[in-house]
């Protein structure tokens, strides 16, 4: 019996329920990665925790005043962004913002609020990052990632980070990273079901017959690149099939190149 994909557009956080198990479905990201490991402290210095009561999406700093998500987790009119943060369980070298109103969110004008292109947000951030703290052990614990420069191609090998749950369906005490293969629109397309809402500005990353390949990671969070002239961000966090730790359908992402000339206005427009 050939079972039907359901189109739907899933929340952010896990879907419970046996019934729902076998079926595969296009869906925003529970929020896992499947099969990652630790990454190193520091290893990944762009990388913010938006949160309310708890975790809920990542993001990117792009900017001393601007965070780079998906526009699926532009939910909330009030919410804090946590810069530096390696374990969840401790905040002593972390840059907290708080967000208030909707006046600082901007999701892209195409997106259509479910799964689907499109799915890119800017944050502002009034109290600018501090890109120049140290922390006690002299490192820089906040730092800004470049956008794609055009430079290098944006498929290959990639990492992907986020505190999304693990295989045990916890919530991970310590940042998460991935080893991924980025594929193109036209190899992602072939790998996917006939009815998937790909577009040309999505990427993706795939390991043919692995679970890790699939849905991971947190929402809004970083896929990048590593560059002689240091990391670049390629992707955002966008949708998969879902329930993640069981479809071996590609992961994917919205393309940030595809969408440079969107953030650059909406920045220079936006800068208070």
């Amino acid at each position: 019996m050939k079972i039907a994909i359901v189109f739907v557009a899933l929340t952010i956080a896990c879907t419970n329920g046996a019934s729902l198990d076998s079926i595969l479905r296009p869906g925003f990201p529970e929020g896992r990665i499947i099969n990652g490991q630790a990454a190193a402290k520091g290893e990944a210095p762009f990388i913010v925790s938006l949160k309310t009561s708890s975790h809920f999406c990542g993001g990117s700093i792009i900017h001393p005043n601007w965070v780079l998500t998906a526009a699926h987790c532009l939910i909330y009119s009030k919410f804090e962004v946590v810069a530096g943060l390696h374990l969840r369980s401790d905040e002593s070298d972390v840059q907290i913002r708080q967000v208030n109103g909707k006046h600082n969110l901007f999701a892209h004008e195409l997106y259509e609020g479910n799964v689907g292109p499109n799915d890119i947000g800017l944050v502002y951030i009034e109290e600018a990052f501090d890109l120049n703290a140290l922390s006690r052990d002299g490192s820089a614990p906040v730092s800004a990632i470049n956008l794609p420069s055009g430079k290098y191609s944006q498929t290959g090998k990639g990492k992907l980070y986020g505190w999304g749950r693990d295989n045990s369906g916890y919530l991970p005490n310590t940042l998460q990273t991935l080893d991924v293969n980025i594929i193109g629109y036209s190899e992602c397309k072939a790998a996917l079901p006939a009815s998937s809402p790909l577009d040309p500005v999505n990427i993706c990353s795939y390991t043919q017959d692995a679970t890790d390949g699939a849905c991971n990671g947190d929402s809004g969070g970083p896929l990048i690149i590593n560059t002689t002239e240091g990391s670049e961000l390629v992707g955002v966090v966008s949708w998969g099939y879902t329930p993640c730790a069981s479809t071996k359908y590609p992961s994917v992402y919205t393309q940030v190149s595809s969408y440079l000339s969107w953030i650059e206005t909406t920045i220079l427009n936006n800068s208070h």
